[in-house]
C-alpha cells in the first residue's frame, strides 16, 4: 500500500496552506466580507477511519460531492457538520434571511453550499498542481445531507476501483462572529495514489515513498 513519508506529508500540509489562503481570497470576494482558512490538519487516512474522524458513522453531515478527472481520478467530498449549516450559509450570505433548519434550505443557499465546496476543492487541487504538476480537474458538485456513513457507503460504492487510503484536509473557516470547521477528503481511484506519490517524490528530489 502507497504512503507518503514525512517529507511529503509536510509538503501537502504546504500545499494545503496555498488552497487554504487561494479559497479565503476567492470567498471573501465572493461574500464581501473578510472570511480566514487555517488548516488545522492534513494526513492520509484509511478509508475505514472516514466516518470516525467525521464525528462517527451516524452524525450528520452537509458533504458537497465533486468527480475528479486528469492525472487522479476519484471524488473529492468536503464535509460540514450539518447542526452548524444555517451559521454557515449566513457567513456565505450575510445579508440573507437565516434558514430554520437544513431541511429549509433556501435553493440560494444550497447553491452557495455547492460553489463554498467547488472553490475548496478548485484551491487545493489547484495548489497541489502548480507544486508537483500533474493534472486534476473536477467536475460539477452536488449537496448532499445524510448520516456520515451513509454519504461514504454511496460514493465508494460508485468507485470501480478503489483506494484504502483517503487524503485529508482538515481546515477552519472563520468570518466575523463566526467559525466553522471544513473537512476535504480525497477519494481516489485504483493507481491514483501511486501516481500522486511518485510526483511527490520527484519533485522533492526523493528516490521513493519510504
Amino acid at each position: 500500500m502507497p504512503s507518503l513519508n514525512e517529507f511529503q506529508l509536510d509538503a501537502l500540509r504546504e500545499v494545503g496552506n496555498v488552497g487554504a489562503g487561494n479559497a479565503a481570497t476567492a470567498l471573501s470576494q465572493l461574500t464581501g466580507q473578510r472570511i480566514d482558512l487555517s488548516v488545522s490538519k492534513v494526513c492520509v487516512l484509511p478509508t475505514d477511519a472516514i466516518a470516525e474522524f467525521l464525528g462517527g458513522s451516524d452524525s450528520s453531515v452537509a458533504s458537497v460531492c465533486l468527480p475528479v478527472y486528469g492525472d487522479v481520478t476519484g471524488v473529492v467530498l468536503v464535509f460540514f457538520p450539518l447542526d452548524q449549516i444555517n451559521e454557515l450559509t449566513r457567513m456565505l450570505l450575510p445579508a440573507s434571511p437565516i434558514a430554520s433548519g437544513p431541511e429549509g434550505l433556501s435553493d440560494i443557499e444550497k447553491s452557495a453550499l455547492r460553489e463554498l465546496g467547488s472553490i475548496l476543492t478548485g484551491a487545493y487541487l489547484g495548489a497541489l498542481f502548480r507544486f508537483i504538476h500533474i493534472q486534476i480537474l473536477h467536475g460539477l458538485p452536488e449537496l448532499v445531507m445524510d448520516m456520515a456513513q451513509a454519504i461514504l457507503d454511496s460514493v465508494l460504492v460508485e468507485l470501480e476501483e478503489k483506494e484504502d487510503l483517503a487524503i485529508v484536509i482538515e481546515s477552519q473557516l472563520m468570518a466575523p462572529g463566526a467559525k466553522m470547521t471544513s473537512k476535504f477528503l480525497l477519494l481516489p481511484e485504483a493507481g491514483s495514489l501511486d501516481r500522486l506519490f511518485k510526483a511527490f517524490a520527484n519533485t522533492l528530489g526523493l528516490p521513493g515513498n519510504g
